[in-house]
């Protein structure tokens, strides 16, 4: 176990890293629109965020090497509610519904953002953010506001640029290098869940969060 009497094993923790599989068992656990129908808060959790056309449901497949497990679809905003994944027995994913397109109503949108302020706010096992954007178009107002959203709760948040098949390699050095040059950070994920690429790395930077 990873975690075990609340002390992280940090061998542990670098053999899963080596192994690049830890995401393989992950399995839909629920759907909730209300705090108190969470699951313990206990372990470790890192919540998916992005725009709904992002390829988030893509990217939660390709690190579960797992087509079915999160609903893909060509029209975005499916995603509705904030879906609990069970990676391993400490760790869970949280998939927060895309913002931008999102098919609820604006009662629901209003319940949805006090029901994230609250989990943001007050679920200590929250370790940190993903937040994935399209390569083509990163840093939307919107990719900015969740990241001032993190940083508001001192939520450490991971940047993802998805699609990269999309761009020829001097487009991904450009799309990456002014996302780096924005943001301030040296640390930026490009991924392609068309080509599988890049959630090797993506792994490795979520499993930090458990040393």
């Amino acid at each position: 176990m990873l975690f075990r009497n609340g002390i992280i094993n940090p061998t542990e923790v670098q053999t899963n890293i080596k192994m690049q599989n830890i995401f393989k068992d992950t399995v839909f656990i629920k759907g909730v629109l209300d705090i108190k129908k969470m699951p313990i808060d206990d372990g470790f959790e890192f919540v998916l965020a992005g725009r709904s056309n992002a390829g988030k449901s893509s990217a939660l497949n390709c690190l579960a090497k797992n087509k079915k497990l999160a609903r893909t679809s060509k029209t975005p905003g499916r995603t509705t509610e904030i879906n609990f994944f069970k990676v391993t027995d400490e760790i869970k994913l949280v998939d927060l519904p895309g913002y931008g397109f999102s098919k609820i109503s604006a009662d629901k949108k209003k319940n949805l953002n006090i029901l994230l302020d609250k989990y943001f706010s007050t679920r200590k096992s929250l370790r940190a953010a993903i937040i994935f954007m399209d390569i083509r178009h990163p840093l939307k107002d919107s990719d900015i506001q969740m990241m001032e959203f993190c940083k508001k709760y001192g939520v450490p948040f991971i940047s993802v640029l998805t699609k990269s098949d999309k761009l020829n390699s001097s487009a991904i050095s450009k799309s990456t290098r002014d996302v780096k040059e924005k943001l301030g950070s040296l640390s930026v994920i490009i991924t392609s869940a068309k080509n599988d690429k890049g959630f090797d790395k993506l792994t490795k930077k979520i499993l930090e969060f458990l040393k």
